[in-house]
């Protein structure tokens, strides 16, 4: 309320143009890579026969309509369109849920290590100082639940649930197959690694390309991924002003409105990828969203009643 949205809008303006190309290019391939990480995790749950480059394009479409919609509804455009694809239809939209599942808890366990990691070196200012005990919470939960699907853990409270909720549910349980392999979960965590990476380099290009200091990525990625975690507005605007104006401020005495700016900048950077990519994803894929997809085998493909 009392920052200077003209000022804001000025430093927005003088910002360089070519490192802003560069933020949106590197968001791009951090999302790119994010969707690779989904096609491992629904391979890893029984959607076989996805082609990688079909996946990255359901990937970006969803991308899109996460950025259109508030609270992360957009993932349900992402199974909407896997269930469409020959290698959905077999597998089913409980499983694919699973996959979905599967790739949201690996995500978490990737962002949350990262974070605590930076939070670690980076001092976290005022709104921003609990981040690392969220960022704590989060793996810890994740690796609870990871290792007691492994071991069986579950399958007795499962077992105590009514038939018509065991059924659903296992089908998830074998849709997150990601949490019980090794190998999988591996190759997911590293292309994790390499999307925060991407992400961090984008945050500091858009830094740069404001004039800020663009060593305070690090602490901008914290904020927005604790940001991130309360379902809000379409990408986190608004919640993510109230703790990365002030976080950027008193670590590194950014000027309000310049954190504001970058701020918008970041919603920015992640809108005008998002868009374009899923514009044009969703038209390379409205082929076979309009039934042409062929199966490998030849066969009509009908989707399983358990689904």
């Amino acid at each position: 309320m009392t920052m200077d949205l003209g000022a804001a809008g000025g430093a927005l303006a003088g910002a360089d143009p070519q490192l802003l190309a560069a933020a949106v290019a590197l968001y791009a391939v951090g999302q790119t890579i994010s969707g690779g990480m989904w096609a491992v995790c629904q391979s890893a749950g029984g959607v076989r026969g996805l082609p990688l480059p079909t996946a990255l394009g359901m990937h970006w479409v969803a991308r899109g309509a996460c950025e259109l919609l508030p609270a992360s509804l957009g993932e349900a455009v992402r199974v909407a369109l896997m269930r469409r694809h020959p290698a959905g239809a077999r597998a089913g939209g409980l499983r694919i849920t699973g996959g979905l599942v599967g790739y949201k808890a690996v995500d978490a366990a990737v962002t949350g290590l990262a974070v605590m990691a930076m939070a670690l070196v980076v001092p976290l200012p005022g709104p921003a100082a609990g981040l690392r005990w969220t960022a704590a919470g989060a793996v810890a939960v994740v690796a609870a639940a990871a290792l007691a699907w492994r071991l069986g853990a579950l399958r007795p409270a499962l077992a105590l649930l009514p038939a018509r909720l065991r059924s659903p549910l296992g089908r998830i349980g074998e849709g997150a197959g990601v949490l019980a392999a090794p190998a999988a979960a591996r190759n997911a965590a590293v292309l994790g690694l390499g999307a925060v990476a991407a992400r961090l380099l984008s945050l500091a290009a858009l830094l740069a390309a404001l004039g800020a200091p663009p060593q305070a990525a690090a602490l901008a990625f914290c904020v927005i991924v604790l940001a991130g975690i309360v379902p809000a507005a379409p990408g986190g605007a608004g919640t993510r002003e109230l703790v990365l104006v002030p976080a950027l401020a008193l670590a590194y005495g950014i000027p309000s409105d310049e954190a504001l700016a970058f701020s918008i900048a970041v919603q920015g950077t992640a809108l005008a990828a998002s868009l374009a990519a899923g514009a044009a994803a969703l038209a390379w894929l409205s082929p076979g969203l309009t039934g042409r997809w062929a199966d490998a085998t030849g066969e009509p493909v009908v989707e399983r009643a358990a689904a």
